[in-house]
C-alpha cells in the first residue's frame, strides 16, 4: 500500500478539481431522442386530455366556430342554401382577381416585360372557370367542403361545427 495522493493545492488552498464527461455521437443522439420525446409527451398530453373530455371539445368546437364566423353573413345561420349561394357571388370576383394576380406574376417573371399581361387575362379566366366549376359542382349536390370553394368550405365547417356543440350540449 501507498501513501495516498496529496489533494490538489493552489497557493496553499484546495484547488477546485472539475471532472468532465463527453459523450459519444451514439449518446447524444439517444439524448436527444429522449429529450424529444419528453418534450412532445409534455405538450401533447394536456391536449389530448383537453380534447378527450366533452368541456374540452365545446370549448374548442366553439372557438372554430368564432373564428369562421367572421368570414360569414351574420344571419348565415337562418339562411336558405340558395341565399347563401346569392352572398357568396362575390367570390366570383374575388378567385378572378386572385387568379389574374398570380397569372401575372408568373407570366411577368416567365416573359419579363409583356408576360403580365396575357398571364393576368389568363389567370383571372382560369380562376372564374374554377370558381363557376365549384358552384356547379355544388349545385349538383357535392358537399360544400368538397366543391373547392372557400367560402362553400367555411360554411360547411362552420354548420358542422354548430352541429357538434349543438350535439354535445345536449348530452
Amino acid at each position: 500500500m501507498g501513501m495516498p495522493k496529496p489533494k490538489p493545492e493552489f497557493n496553499g488552498k484546495p484547488a477546485i478539481i472539475r471532472h468532465e464527461l463527453v459523450l459519444g455521437r451514439a449518446e447524444r443522439e439517444l439524448l436527444d431522442t429522449v429529450s424529444t420525446a419528453y418534450t412532445v409527451n409534455r405538450v401533447v398530453s394536456p391536449i389530448t386530455g383537453l380534447l378527450s373530455s366533452t368541456a374540452g371539445l365545446l370549448l374548442v368546437a366553439g372557438l372554430g366556430l368564432a373564428w369562421v364566423e367572421q368570414y360569414l353573413p351574420p344571419d348565415w345561420q337562418d339562411r336558405t342554401d340558395n341565399s347563401l349561394r346569392d352572398w357568396f357571388e362575390t367570390e366570383n370576383i374575388v378567385v378572378g382577381s386572385a387568379g389574374f394576380g398570380i397569372g401575372a406574376l408568373i407570366g411577368g417573371i416567365l416573359f419579363p416585360g409583356i408576360g403580365a399581361v396575357p398571364g393576368g387575362l389568363a389567370g383571372a379566366v382560369a380562376g372564374s372557370v374554377t370558381q363557376e366549376g365549384a358552384e356547379s359542382a355544388q349545385a349538383a349536390g357535392v358537399p360544400k367542403l368538397l366543391s373547392y370553394s372557400a367560402f362553400g368550405q367555411l360554411v360547411g365547417a362552420a354548420r358542422l361545427l354548430k352541429g357538434t356543440i349543438d350535439e354535445l350540449q345536449n348530452q
